[in-house]
Formats: structure tokens, C-alpha cells, sequence
């Protein structure tokens, strides 16, 4: 019996056929979307009105024909109204029909400001206190689809939506009642009520909802 060995370069061809990065080409494009969906937190009365998120990047990862790993991006650098103008990119990308899909913001601090800032009140006892949260390291917000089919020459648009009831689905009204005040208010950060902020973090990892059409 012969050994069977494979070269250095025959081993980069298999894997390059397997997994093919494009910046995005292609007659379609996917307008790339990302925005809070907003909800009241465990009975604790939060109400989230503002909020922004640093874009650095938006991927799209796939599989095209069941096989072949496939990603399309772009780098917007973008600051995003998360309540409003939610529009980040538009990606380029070939028709065909692609399944197990995934699609990625990247999120990091931009011009001075943090990956991502929410700001709201919370209400106790008839009380109502500023609230804000915020994370200042980079972040990935990610979506998913079972599949999705590009037809030639087509828009279409990707609106993830940030759960907010997500985002704080641990965190219990006793958590918001004992959490340390600045100057009167709630700050949520890497290093102000940081179980909160641990908890509101790993929400944040969570596969969120996206909209596709």
C-alpha cells in the first residue's frame, strides 16, 4: 500500500475552495440594517429612548449550495441612531440561494463614543430615575437565517433588531433597586454596577431577530 500525503500548497487549494471571503460582488445588495426593539425589562419599569452603536463592520456568512463557505462584508465606520435612521451599508452579493446564514455587526468604539450607549429611565415606587448603559470594548450583535434566495439584479434589506427585553432578561427590579447612583443616576458600564453590566453583556451575545425581505 502507498502512503498518500498531500503538499503544502494542495492542502491551501482544498481549503480555499471551501471557504471563499469576498468583499462583496455581485448585481444584488443586502441593505444592511440594525435597530432596538423596545420593551419594559421583568416588571422593572425601564423605558430605553435613546441609543447609538459604532458599525466597524457588517458581514454576511453563509453556505451557497449546501457546501462552500461564503462571507460578504463591508466597513462602514459608522455611528447608528438605534432609535432612528437605521440604514448602516449596503453589501453586494450574487444571486443564488444560501443557507445557514449569519448576519454579523461588529461594533466598536467610534469618534470618542462607545460600541454601544443606551439611555432611558427606570421606575420604582413612583420614582423615576435617569438610566444608561453602556460598552466600550468591541462587540458582535449576530442574527440568523435558515436560508435565504438572491434572485439577479434585486434590493433587499436586513433589519436586525436589539432586543432590549433580551438584553436585560436577567436583570431583576431588587438588581436596578440596590444599583449604585452617580449624581442620581443608573450608569451601567464595564465599571459602574458591573453584575448588571455582566449580566446585560452576555444577553447581548444572544442571537438577536432580523428581518429579512
Amino acid at each position: 500500500m502507498k502512503n498518500f500525503t498531500l503538499s503544502a500548497a494542495a492542502i491551501f487549494i482544498l481549503f480555499f475552495s471551501s471557504c471563499v471571503k469576498d468583499a462583496g460582488t455581485g448585481s444584488s445588495s443586502i441593505n444592511f440594517q440594525l435597530k432596538a426593539a423596545v420593551s419594559p425589562v421583568n416588571g422593572a419599569a425601564i423605558t430605553w429612548t435613546a441609543g447609538s452603536a459604532g458599525v466597524a463592520s457588517t458581514k454576511i456568512e453563509a453556505k451557497k449550495n449546501d457546501r462552500t463557505a461564503v462571507e460578504f462584508k463591508s466597513d462602514p465606520n459608522a455611528q447608528v441612531d438605534l432609535f432612528g435612521a437605521v440604514s448602516i451599508s449596503n453589501i453586494a452579493i450574487p444571486s443564488g440561494t444560501f443557507r445557514h446564514v449569519e448576519f454579523r455587526a461588529e461594533l466598536q468604539p467610534l469618534s470618542s463614543k462607545p460600541s454601544l450607549h443606551l439611555e432611558g429611565t427606570y421606575t420604582a415606587g413612583g420614582v423615576t430615575t435617569p438610566i444608561s448603559f453602556d460598552v466600550s470594548t468591541a462587540i458582535t450583535v449576530t442574527s440568523a437565517r435558515d436560508s435565504i434566495v438572491i434572485a439577479a439584479s434585486a434590493n433587499y434589506t436586513a433589519a436586525t433588531s436589539v432586543g432590549l427585553v433580551t438584553l436585560t432578561q436577567d436583570v431583576t427590579e431588587a438588581d436596578l433597586k440596590a444599583a449604585e447612583r452617580t449624581s442620581g443616576k443608573i450608569v451601567i458600564s464595564s465599571t459602574s454596577n458591573i453584575p448588571v453590566y455582566n449580566k446585560m453583556v452576555a444577553n447581548l451575545a444572544k442571537p438577536q431577530v432580523v428581518d429579512f425581505h
